[in-house]
């Protein structure tokens, strides 16, 4: 166990190994773009492969550029992770006190970058069914290491709110908001990837994919937005990303699917994205009236002395 003030060279190792693997996530995904260039490692392009398996919600491609947005804002995020281990507070090393990335959430998030590595593969090898699970265990893990990270600042923000606020604002809004970009694409990806299975594997009649993938995605989002306007409000409150990846997506849908959809099919999507935007705009009205009339930590005691305050 690593005593307050000291360095802990397992954390350092993880935030390390972690920033390596994403580096080498964001390599492979790009050679997978220009299979020319990958030495043979690629058949074809995610892209192509896409084109191939294209249903009846499959975005047009531009939504897929989101996939920049997401590695620059997460390299953002890595970058900050790696200034931390070189800074230090009153307490000792600021990777360590406070301990927001901790190790169990440092662990989640290399497996779910591996994983990410690993479908590149599978998906370049047409193994749809395998695709879609790792998909889901890609969406699974980031869901998980979001909760933790989300968790790990609520649990240390009564004393960052009062000796590290510029750093509790950065880890709101580089790794938050950040990792929810990420895991509400992949989110969105596996649920098209199941559609893509229902309907070449199992058979499945189109108009009941389209209602599968979108009725799947309207649930989330509306659980989601219940979820994080009550009983999550204290850890999730500056986070407001998913909607606006949810907002892409359907755009892209109704770009590239409403004019030749079904009936049903065209009412779906625009209702859907019509919730989204409604969504999206709710969120970020009450985030601001919330941090106005009832901010978070307000009414928490504690000492001004980080020594003495800081619970470890």
């Amino acid at each position: 166990m690593t005593r307050m003030g000291e360095h802990n060279g397992g954390r350092v190792a993880l935030v390390l190994i972690n920033f390596l693997v994403f580096a080498g996530t964001v390599a492979l995904n790009q050679l997978s773009v220009f299979p020319q260039y990958a030495g043979g490692i690629f058949n074809s392009t995610v892209g192509n492969m896409s084109a191939k398996h294209e249903i009846d919600v499959t975005p047009a491609g531009f939504t897929f550029m989101i996939w920049t947005v997401i590695y620059i804002w997460l390299l953002l995020a890595h970058l900050y992770a790696l200034i931390l281990l070189c800074r230090r507070n009153a307490v000792g090393p600021v990777y360590v006190t406070p301990a927001v990335l901790t190790s169990s959430f440092l662990i989640t998030y290399t497996f779910n970058l591996l994983g990410n590595i690993a479908w590149l593969f599978v998906w370049d090898h047409n193994l749809i069914v395998y695709s879609s699970a790792v998909l889901w265990f890609i969406s699974l893990t980031n869901w998980i290491a979001l909760g933790m990270i989300h968790y790990s600042l609520y649990r240390h923000g009564p004393w960052m709110c009062r000796h590290a606020k510029v750093d509790m604002w950065m880890y709101r809004i580089l790794w938050h908001n950040g990792l929810a970009l990420y895991t509400t694409w992949t989110t969105v990806a596996a649920l098209l990837n199941l559609g893509i299975v229902l309907r070449e594997v199992a058979g499945m009649e189109m108009q009941i994919v389209v209602y599968v993938v979108l009725g799947s995605l309207s649930g989330i989002m509306v659980l989601w937005f219940i979820l994080e306007n009550t009983a999550l409000d204290r850890f999730v409150r500056y986070t407001v990303t998913p909607y606006a990846v949810v907002v892409l997506a359907m755009v892209g849908i109704y770009i590239k699917q409403y004019a030749e959809a079904t009936k049903e099919t065209g009412y779906f999507i625009v209702v859907l994205l019509g919730v989204a935007v409604f969504c999206f705009v709710a969120r970020l009205g009450l985030v601001v009236v919330r941090a106005c009339k009832s901010p978070l930590y307000v009414n928490n005691k504690i000492g001004d002395d980080p020594v003495l305050s800081y619970a470890a």
